[in-house]
């Protein structure tokens, strides 16, 4: 996707997670995140168009879970989009995603605005 289109910055960030899937835990490591998705160093056991869980540990008692879905599987990474998070997990999300952003209240501008499109009356998702 053209950097223009998103409507989520992506920062460079290394952060070690997991990914669940069928009840396996994979070990995975970003190479940029935001606040939609990230992109993780390349895992050929994970294919495009699976749903996943993501959980980045961030300190004994502070786990980030991330419903999510693989929407690329290649050499040069996976990319998973999050499409769902409560609210302890957006809050962490966004502090990883602010420390790791040259601008951090950029961060914060674009959370005024929606990430999706509304659904108009009669539209499905």
């Amino acid at each position: 996707m053209d950097e223009d289109k998103r409507r989520r910055s992506r920062v460079c960030a290394q952060f070690d997670a997991y990914v669940y899937i069928d009840g396996e835990k994979i070990p995975v490591s970003t190479q940029n995140i935001s606040m939609k998705g990230a992109l993780f160093c390349p895992e050929p056991r994970l294919a495009a168009g699976r749903e996943c869980t993501v959980v980045f540990s961030l300190a004994k008692d502070i786990k980030v879970r991330l419903k999510g879905t693989i929407v690329r599987s290649s050499h040069d990474g996976m990319a998973i989009d999050f499409e769902s998070m409560d609210e302890s997990a957006f809050f962490h999300l966004r502090n990883m995603v602010r420390y790791s952003a040259e601008d951090a209240d950029k961060i914060d501008q674009e959370l005024q605005i929606p990430a999706f499109e509304p659904l108009r009356e009669g539209e499905h998702d």
